[in-house]
């Protein structure tokens, strides 16, 4: 599986590959109609909606059921072996988009690989200083059955880059 994580003006990108599938995750109430590529076919696409807020209490974070949904689209594209090509956006390509693109990773690599699976995320994002969404990997950690395996190299993250926020 080849990953491609950016900002939403990147959408349109074959900088680094032709993708096959694309993950838009955006605001509540956002408009979406120029999100998807003519070369993307509308059953490749899956657009969420969902703040990027990083606070486990907080009203507005996502919810297990928005993170189920997105997993469970995710889970048939991801799996070894595939040859899918998919691109992974949210508005700035730092939170949203990195969280979702990590899962990705980590289910096309299964079980044992997180660190891998971080690390693959890492390299495939444009952006730089990537902020990847606690809440989000925390569901994700629960829906998938990782017992936290998904949580760790955040921590991990978090600890060594200057401009995290969040200390999950």
């Amino acid at each position: 599986m080849q990953l491609f994580i950016c900002p939403r003006d990147w959408t349109f990108s074959r900088n680094r590959f032709t993708p096959t599938h694309l993950v838009s995750l955006q605001n509540p109430k956002a408009d979406v109609s120029d999100l998807r590529p003519p070369w993307i076919p509308e059953e490749n696409h899956h657009v969420s909606y969902f703040y990027d807020v990083d606070l486990h209490d907080h009203h507005l974070a996502p919810t297990r059921e928005d993170i189920e949904s997105l997993v469970g689209w995710l889970l048939p594209r991801c799996q070894a072996g595939t040859e899918n090509r998919l691109i992974v956006h949210c508005d700035a390509g730092l939170g949203r988009s990195t969280a979702t693109g990590y899962i990705a990773a980590a289910i096309n690599l299964g079980p044992g690989r997180e660190d891998e699976a971080f690390q693959h995320m890492v390299d495939s994002a444009l952006e730089r200083r990537l902020m990847p969404n606690s809440v989000i990997i925390r569901h994700a950690d629960a829906i998938l059955d990782r017992n936290g395996a998904l949580i760790k190299p955040l921590k991990e993250w978090n600890r060594r880059v200057n401009w995290r926020r969040t200390f999950q």
